[in-house]
């Protein structure tokens, strides 16, 4: 495994720790200012409203797997492509399984690696 693979699995699991903790100061550490995450459903949140909607308990993982398939560094950004196996609660009440295909873009600023963009398109039932 190279060095930039070694860095984003650690980055990927930090990332998923938080998210499943719903700490939403380990998280903000990891995302950009300029974050741009497109859900799997076409939802599109900022940094500041992922953040809130983790906060607010209107989104709630469950259960999240994050597997990592390729890392690509591109000067000083790392592209990973990956899949996300989750149970998601949202708003409450409604828990969904969700299963998407995802490419994210860690970029490095300032010594510190932060997740700049994030898409996930659903993957079929089954």
């Amino acid at each position: 495994m190279s060095a930039a693979d070694e860095e984003l699995h650690a980055l990927e699991a930090r990332r998923r720790d938080a998210m499943l903790a719903g700490d939403v100061l380990a998280l903000g550490e990891l995302l950009a200012p300029e974050l741009r995450y497109v859900h799997s459903t076409g939802t599109v949140d900022s940094r500041e409203s992922l953040l809130h909607k983790l906060a607010a308990g209107a989104i709630a993982y469950r259960e999240l797997e994050l597997a990592p398939l390729t890392v690509t560094p591109c000067g000083d950004a790392l592209i990973v492509a990956g899949e996300m196996r989750a149970q998601v609660l949202r708003g409450g009440g409604d828990l969904r399984q969700v299963c998407s295909s995802y490419l994210a873009v860690w970029r490095r600023q300032d010594r510190r690696w932060q997740l700049a963009a994030c898409q996930g398109t659903a993957l079929p039932a089954g």
